[in-house]
């Protein structure tokens, strides 16, 4: 009899947790199968505990149906703290020193990555720094249309970075206001936009696939 209590507890504790973690993942096509699977489980589970559970009276239906409802709000809650233990929550910030700068003015950039979750959690980058920061012109004429003047120097690697809960790792920067392309050009006076990204580790071309991406913008003037 204890027996059979305890499989049909972990029978109805195991069901609500795989659906959980399969609606969570968000698979369409697992989701509508585990739906249909769950039409077809909750009901043979039922055909064959109940008899033998309520039985010569060793179970009431009302007990049984009680018992059912805690296990299952008990999986519940634990799925869902689980869940939220075990889900990275991160914090991809950008900020410069100043938001307008003078024509020449070194410009001072700093990025960071913040783990806000309750565990470490880590990530892969293919690249080592594993950031990447891209400045862009903002053509005047036509502002819809930037072009790039600047990028941090990086190296092709695939690295794995670990963060502790309600710790940063941060990369600073700091653009000369030089052109990396064309080194005689001077820079115009305008408004320029500030990208930093962290690649995927799988990414084959660096700005197309990334983990993390922010912007902001700066204004450069006489």
């Amino acid at each position: 009899m204890r027996l059979y209590i305890l499989l049909f507890c972990m029978t109805i504790f195991v069901l609500p947790l795989i659906g959980l973690v399969v609606l969570y993942g968000g698979e369409d096509v697992l989701i509508f199968w585990i739906l249909f699977a769950y039409m077809l489980a909750y009901p043979l589970i039922y055909a064959l505990f109940v008899p033998v559970l309520t039985g010569n009276g060793k179970l009431s239906l009302k007990k049984l149906l009680l018992l059912s409802f805690s296990i299952t709000i008990i999986s519940v809650v634990f799925t869902n703290l689980a869940w939220a233990i075990a889900t990275p929550k991160w914090s991809f910030s950008l900020v410069t020193d100043k938001s307008t700068y003078r024509l020449g003015e070194a410009v001072k950039i700093t990025v960071s990555i913040r783990n806000l979750g309750f565990i470490a959690h880590s990530f892969e980058s293919s690249v080592s720094d594993p950031v990447v920061v891209s400045i862009e012109y903002q053509y005047t004429e036509n502002p819809t249309t930037r072009t790039q003047v600047w990028y941090s120097p990086f190296h092709i690697s695939t690295t794995r970075f670990s963060i502790a809960p309600n710790e940063s790792l941060e990369r600073n920067f700091t653009w000369n206001q030089t052109n990396v392309h064309i080194q005689r050009e001077e820079i115009k006076l305008g408004r320029y936009y500030i990208t930093a990204l962290v690649p995927r580790a799988d990414s084959t071309n660096i700005g197309l696939d990334n983990l993390f991406i922010t912007s902001t913008k700066i204004n450069i003037t006489a």
